[in-house]
């Protein structure tokens, strides 16, 4: 039974009980040992379904949902001077070229208080309340920051960057003189340009510590960005972003000067899916080789696998006839000819969408089949594993219990030959012992 201990190999017969069994135990675990081995190849070839299996979905994944027509709507914008400005553009954006000329650039307001500290470590003398209006050009949005006697500059800094985010406080100084600084954080939040002498201000203040002055000065106006699209009107902006003043097409100036824009078609699109039809193609086909050439491949010669590879191929002739993609027959693999196929989207990019939803029908119905076919192959190995876990386990139990019933016995026999061994001793002892009484009886 369990837990019982047998001790072979004790009573000096020579008889070593323990060493049978583990032998007997041995020739029995041979099927246990094929079953382990079987399981290993199958697990094995499971693992190489897998990834094969997995190969097929990431191709088959670039076909699904694709909608062709959405590769050709692209569109593409040239600048003649990068320096001056660059242009990104939307499909919605109209083919078209144009001149733009950057007046100005778009700067925030900076101001500094009008008195200052003379040392950083100088505290404030009484307790009060700043008040920071901030004028969008749409409206106003005002802040209070509450300081105390015996603070410094450098806590009211802190204080008004801690309690919002329009304005960026720092200390500023003049060469004699700590001055309180505050410029705009976003300079696009404000269309205010800074008019000092009507007094228009982006920033204003009230309640400034008596060490700091009364007010503030300006030190960089508020000013928006402006340009003129050829000889039209000046457009502004607050920052130094034009969105849609031509319909789908975005402007971002750097500096003063002038600039052509050119918006054109753009097939980038096209080239990035047979790009990566490429790369996916030629994934497919490493897998594929490397389960089925090979001394050691595991699926050698195998048909269905290799009509994976078969499959692909046969489908590529539109592709070749077109002359956008290479073949090479040596490896079975294939290479994008960028040259050629930007010549056809110039030339005749209807054509391409034509090849291109022919070889979408084609690859998405095949490898669609095979998906499921391999799901298949996976499922079936699983099973198939299962069934030889289930049969390892059974066996497994029953090499346990034939161990222990071996055991058992071989320990009860071990018992009679020590016994026998015991009595055999005995009688030798009492022969010997005859023996010499019968020598002495004659003499």
């Amino acid at each position: 039974m369990a837990g019982d201990i047998y001790v072979s190999g004790l009573t000096g017969t020579g008889f070593d009980a323990g060493a049978m069994v583990q032998q007997m135990m041995q020739i029995r675990s041979i099927p246990l040992q094929r079953l382990q081995q079987e399981k290993a190849i199958l697990q094995a070839r499971a693992e190489a379904i897998g990834g094969l299996a997995s190969r097929i979905s990431e191709f088959y994944s670039i076909f699904e949902g694709l909608n062709v027509d959405d590769l050709f709507k692209g569109k593409q914008a040239t600048v003649s001077n990068p320096d001056i400005l660059s242009a990104s553009v939307t499909e919605n954006a109209p083919n078209i070229e144009f001149t733009v000329n950057v007046n100005r650039l778009a700067q925030g307001e900076i101001r500094v208080s009008n008195s200052g500290m003379a040392s950083l470590s100088d505290t404030f003398a009484n307790s009060g309340t700043l008040t920071i209006t901030y004028d969008t050009g749409s409206g106003t949005e005002t802040f209070s920051i509450d300081y105390t006697a015996g603070q410094t500059l450098e806590d009211l800094v802190n204080a008004i960057n801690s309690a919002q985010n329009r304005v960026r406080a720092s200390v500023y100084y003049d060469g004699s003189a700590y001055r309180l600084m505050l410029s705009e954080v976003d300079v696009g939040a404000s269309t205010v340009e800074t008019d000092t002498v009507n007094g228009v201000y982006a920033i204003n203040v009230s309640g400034l510590p008596s060490e700091l002055g009364t007010g503030l000065d300006t030190v960089q106006n508020a000013q928006n960005a402006e340009i003129t699209i050829g000889s039209g009107s000046p457009v502004t902006s607050p920052s130094n972003t034009f969105s849609d003043v031509i319909t789908g097409i975005t402007l971002e100036v750097k500096d003063v000067g002038s600039a052509t824009v050119t918006v054109s078609e753009s097939y980038s699109k096209v080239n990035d899916f047979l790009g990566n039809f490429v790369k996916k193609f030629n994934s497919l086909v490493e897998a594929v080789d490397s389960l089925t050439f090979g001394e050691e491949a595991p699926f050698r010669g195998d048909y269905t696998i290799g009509r994976v590879k078969t499959g692909i191929v046969d489908r590529l002739d539109p592709l070749i006839e077109l002359g956008v993609i290479d073949f090479n027959g040596e490896t079975g693999k294939i290479s994008l000819n960028s040259s050629r196929l930007n010549e056809l989207l110039q030339s005749d990019p209807q054509k391409v969408k034509d090849v291109l939803n022919q070889i979408k029908d084609s690859y998405s119905t095949f490898l669609d089949t095979q998906q499921d076919l391999f799901k298949d192959f996976q499922e079936n190995y699983n099973d198939r594993i299962e069934s030889i876990d289930n049969r390892i386990e059974t066996l497994a139990q029953r090499l346990a219990q034939e161990e222990v019933i071996l055991r058992r016995e071989f320990a009860r026999l071990e018992a009679f030959i020590a016994q026998a061994e015991e009595i055999r001793q005995r009688l030798r002892s009492f022969i010997v012992s005859l023996s010499e009484m019968t020598k002495g009886g004659n003499e």
